[in-house]
């Protein structure tokens, strides 16, 4: 009875463990060969995952529910606002090492304005760097002035604003961001930027991270 109890027990486990690694898995969405997810963070994990292919998922609870609540909120606040929801756009952009096509999905687009949603394990003080240049390429895709960061935290749904304004030196930033993953993807070559703060993490946030500190 004792046995039967522990293998129902562990089938459960396994169960709920499958349950968050299927819906992970389904919400990695790669609509693209270049995304602004793939210059806005690190270039380089973006390289790595489309020359070596997705590492395994995991059953990451912490990343369960903050995609969870991230789709919650995002409905509700699309009818709210009037916005419509997850909206992809293309454009073309050509650099001396040819024509590269940068698709974006922003996650709530107005007739005025761009929301982008962050659910976090802490409320930042200012908007991340990252966030910042990702809000800049939907302004500028999507032809907007102005979008808002809304950071969530996780666990009791404090939450804090930060509006943003088109910056020119962020765009060109951006610019340069791209044109070098572009480089590097039709090179076969890592790109030169990488997000220094993951690579202080290691393995624990980076699956990539033995294949690039092997690479200058």
């Amino acid at each position: 009875m004792v046995l039967r109890e522990l293998e129902e027990e562990k089938a459960i486990d396994l169960a709920i463990d499958t349950a968050i690694y299927d819906y992970l898995a389904k919400k990695h969405k790669v609509y693209a060969d270049v995304q602004v997810t793939d210059i806005a963070y690190c270039p380089r994990k973006a390289y790595y995952e489309k020359k070596h292919g997705k590492r395994e998922y995991t059953s990451n609870w912490s990343i369960f529910t903050g995609i969870l609540l991230h789709d919650v909120l995002l409905k509700a606040m699309a009818e709210y606002l009037k916005a419509d929801a997850e909206v992809l756009t293309v454009e073309l952009f050509e650099f001396s090492c040819g024509k590269v096509k940068l698709y974006a999905m922003c996650d709530l687009l107005t007739d005025n304005y761009i929301v982008e949603l962050k659910t976090t394990s802490y409320l930042p003080e200012a908007p991340r760097y990252n966030h910042l240049l990702q809000l800049e390429a939907y302004l500028r895709l999507f032809d907007r002035e102005y979008g808002y960061l809304v950071y969530i935290e996780r666990h009791y749904g404090n939450r804090v604003i930060f509006k943003h304004r088109r910056d020119e030196q962020l765009y060109q930033t951006l610019l340069m961001r791209l044109e070098d993953f572009a480089y590097s993807l039709k090179h076969d070559k890592a790109p030169s930027i990488r997000e220094y703060s993951l690579c202080k993490l290691g393995k624990s946030v980076c699956p990539y991270y033995d294949i690039c500190r092997n690479e200058p």
